[in-house]
């Protein structure tokens, strides 16, 4: 069992700090009871989805063992086919040595020459080619001849003969094995038959409930925003009890020169600067700058405004839109997350005040989010994933605090480049297709090592997150634990792992492995896939001996399996698991087809101007597909139709399309090349001709040119 992730983020206590600053205009209103609704649903958004990866989980091992199964059988037959083949060959051959003996000891014995041989060994001889008796002619060459060659000819068909019987031997051996391995693939495919009855059961299960606990997560996020704001205006009208007036940022700058009657305010022994304290009725009260409140006010009023991919209000607001917006007048932030970084003095993590800038990314990703910091580890941002402006729980990747009060860094700040993939991560979205390779990837451990132990998503009081945000391998102390792709290494020791070791794939990809009794690598390390990189252990918040693997991606724990399977996963948006998102979540594009409405709205543009090429609407034969209907799709072709729960078909953001588009080369597929990318509609590289799987019907939304 693991206790989960830790956050390394923890605010420094927010005091009494409070100020008569202008609130939204909701800012009065009492702090709302939580939702009636709550009593009245048995299962959460959160627990459908924990049980939706569990369930995914269940089946993708059934699916991984039957895949595993039909290729081994594919295996052991060919080389069951190729050893009966030389066996065959090696017959012939020692049918041939022993025919040509034959010739030899018949001449032998017609001519009267003695043989060494035995009667017996004689008479082995001569049954392939008594028939062939007449053929034996020119007396003296023969005398000469079989001298010299009938003795090495016996030893040359004794030795044939052998080998014949030992290759026969071993095409018996690998038959069977071909046999027992096809029985085997025949029997784990009527278990994935049962294991696709019983999750298209689950998923119907939980499509009743869906829209109920969809509904249920908005009102509790309401609920979030409002006791965020509650508290907030709490700390305000008791800052104006206590009559403290909030001071010019430019007065708070340095901690050494405070006015009279400010003291520093600090953090493990550490004055933070652009923030003080003051002493009242015997208590210590932070005082923050007049323009960080300000600007808290600010972020607060945007709260529940809808998301707006780059959108900068007044209706809707892009990550970056609503941090402009807070921090103005007194600043204006750059056009891009990457450009804020360079240019606002960082803070440490452990001297968090509210009002910070808060920018999540990598190193090897880029910077992808902001938010307003709050105390609690909350922080307001627009969330791409919760379609508006709220208050959310500050990420694992947060790659550093920015306060814009204390002006430019006093050393230059580098903002990591951002890749190609860092626009599926942006503003708290998580990518919705993640593609490692085909074949780049291997499992962490042995196989025949390990049992398939506790799954993603399931729910418990173990964890501190109250679901397990990785894959279990149940295995002996010592086992070896190997990095399932190639990345570069870091060494951890959190209190619920014990030994961790953290790699960086790069793209917003890591995985770790937790518990380890050995660690063979350091940080910094280099390693390929397949590579060493510790031992099973027993450290740690666990019950016994285990590998506890993880693979997040931008931060996010993702499912594990599907990853391990195919070298490629599909994630999650909204808090919806793949095929399980409600149809309320969903904008129809026509024919009873739904897609994501980012996805649906990019797609009618591209239709429109397919129509004003063509004279009619793009053909569509497949767009959003339900995790049943996934499963139900490889129960019937599981060579062709993707693993289920990692199709993009899931998620709403692929279509199959027809009316010519299905051919390549054909002047409709020419055009979708050269015009679909405009909209944010790309055929991916393995859907090409050449590629893994061809496929040219196939359309992906990914990320548009214009954006």
């Amino acid at each position: 069992m693991d206790l989960g992730r830790r956050r390394g983020l923890r605010f420094a206590a927010f005091g009494t700090l409070l100020a008569a600053f202008a609130l939204p205009a909701y800012a009065d209103d009492p702090t709302p009871p939580p939702p009636a609704s709550v009593t009245d649903v048995n299962r959460s958004l959160e627990q459908l989805q924990a049980e939706a990866a569990a369930v995914q989980a269940d089946f993708a091992k059934a699916t991984i063992a039957y895949t595993k199964a039909l290729k081994d059988a594919q295996t052991a037959e060919a080389a069951a086919k190729k050893a009966e083949a030389t066996a065959a060959v090696s017959k012939g051959k020692a049918d041939q040595e022993r025919r040509r003996l034959g010739l030899l000891t018949a001449q032998a014995y017609q001519l009267g020459i003695p043989t060494v041989m035995g009667t017996e060994s004689m008479l082995w001889s001569l049954a392939p080619v008594a028939e062939n008796l007449q053929e034996i002619a020119d007396r003296q060459t023969a005398i000469t001849q079989l001298g010299s060659t009938q003795v090495s000819q016996y030893r040359t068909a004794m030795e044939a003969e052998s080998e014949s019987i030992r290759l026969r031997s071993e095409a018996a051996t690998k038959r069977q094995a071909a046999n027992d391995a096809a029985g085997k693939a025949q029997d784990l495919s009527k278990q994935v038959q049962q294991k696709a009855a019983d999750a298209s059961a689950a998923m119907a299960d939980q499509t009743a409930d869906l829209d109920v606990a969809s509904a249920l997560s908005k009102q509790l996020q309401v609920a979030r925003n409002q006791q965020a704001l509650a508290r907030w205006q709490a700390y305000l009208a008791e800052l104006t009890t206590a009559k403290i007036t909030p001071p010019a940022a430019a007065v708070l700058k340095n901690p050494a020169k405070l006015p009279a009657g400010l003291a520093p305010l600090t953090r493990r022994g550490a004055p933070i600067p652009g923030v003080a304290s003051t002493a009242v009725a015997g208590r210590t009260v932070r005082v923050m700058s007049a323009e960080t409140i300000r600007a808290v006010n600010q972020a607060f009023s945007l709260v529940g405004k809808p998301y707006g991919v780059a959108a900068t209000g007044p209706d809707k607001y892009g990550c970056l839109g609503a941090a402009r917006v807070a921090w103005q007048p007194y600043t204006t932030l750059p056009n891009l997350v990457g450009k804020v970084y360079p240019d606002y003095q960082a803070v440490p993590n452990a001297q968090i005040q509210p009002g910070d800038l808060l920018v999540m990314g990598s190193k090897s990703l880029g910077l992808v989010h902001i938010g307003i910091a709050l105390d609690n580890g909350e922080m307001i941002a627009a969330d791409e994933a919760k379609g508006s402006v709220v208050v959310t729980t500050v990420p694992d990747n947060l790659y550093a605090a920015l306060r814009p009060t204390l002006g430019a860094p006093t050393k230059p700040q580098v903002a990591p480049v951002a890749t190609s993939d860092a626009y599926a991560f942006r503003c708290g979205n998580t990518a919705t297709s993640y593609n490692v390779g085909s074949g780049a990837w291997t499992w962490p451990l042995p196989d025949g090592t390990y049992e398939i132990g506790t799954p993603f998503g399931q729910s418990g009081s173990e964890w501190s997150s109250g679901t397990h945000t990785g894959q279990d391998f149940p295995a002996p102390v010592g086992t070896t634990v190997r990095a399932v792709t190639s990345g570069v290494v870091q060494v951890e020791h959190p209190a619920w792992a014990g030994n961790l070791v953290r790699i960086d794939h790069g793209n917003g990809l890591e995985t770790l492995y937790a518990h380890l009794s050995r660690v063979d690598v350091t940080d910094g390390q280099q390693v390929r896939a397949g590579q060493q990189i510790g031992a099973v252990g027993a450290l740690g918040n666990t019950t016994g001996p285990h590998l506890h693997f993880e693979v997040r991606l931008g931060g996010d724990p993702v499912n594990p399996m599907p990853f391990l399977a195919t070298g490629s996963a599909s994630t999650g948006w909204g808090g919806y698991s793949n095929g399980m998102i409600p149809a309320g979540k969903l904008c129809g594009i026509g024919g009873g087809h739904m897609l994501r409405c980012d996805a649906a709205a990019a797609y009618l543009q591209l239709s429109g101007a397919y129509r004003a090429q063509f004279g009619k609407s793009l053909c569509i034969t497949d767009s959003y597909r339900s995790y049943a209907s996934q499963v139900d799709l490889y129960s019937r072709k599981p060579s062709l139709a993707a693993l289920p729960g990692t199709s993009n078909h899931g998620w709403g953001v692929a279509v199959d399309l027809c009316g010519g588009i299905d051919k390549y080369n054909t002047a409709q597929y020419q055009w979708m090349k050269s015009h679909a990318p405009k909209y944010g509609w790309l055929h991916p590289a393995w859907a090409e001709q050449g590629g893994s799987r061809e496929e040219p019907w196939h359309w992906e939304f990914g990320n548009p040119a214009s954006s």
